[in-house]
């Protein structure tokens, strides 16, 4: 009893290969795709997120300590994919947050609604995208 795989359909395999090799995990952490002096992290890892903010920009109130320019970050909690939206549920219970997940040239990329929008309409890609791995100059 041993299976024939040359009677297995070529669309068969095809769908396989595409489900095995296709649909690569976005776990990681993306950061922005350029030099950035402040922008988003986003690390996903197993159904959990983390998103913290940065800047290299330091505020001081009127008796000199430092201000929190980013106040309830990082925010934390679960997140799942539909299709090519992750969909991130704080801890806290706040609103959802949605972004577009999309490949290029083999690296994962998280887009906001706007910068999604402007892939569709232009076919470029916006150069401080969040992206795993952050800056490659490409």
């Amino acid at each position: 009893m041993f299976c024939d795989l040359t009677k297995i359909p070529i669309a068969a395999v095809a769908l396989i290969a595409f489900f095995l090799f296709g649909c690569a995990s976005p776990d990681g952490t993306y950061s922005p795709a350029c030099d950035a002096y402040a922008g988003d992290t986003i690390s996903l890892h197993d159904g959990q997120f983390v998103w913290d903010k940065f800047t290299d920009s330091i505020s001081l109130d009127d008796e000199g300590n430092v201000i929190d320019q980013f106040p309830g970050y990082p925010v934390q909690g679960r997140y799942r994919i539909e299709g090519q939206m992750l969909i991130m549920q704080p801890d806290s219970g706040e609103a959802l947050a949605k972004m577009h997940i999309q490949r290029h040239q083999g690296r994962h990329y998280l887009l906001t609604a706007s910068q999604f929008a402007a892939w569709e309409t232009t076919g470029k890609r916006n150069r401080c995208a969040l992206a795993i791995g952050g800056n490659s100059d490409d």
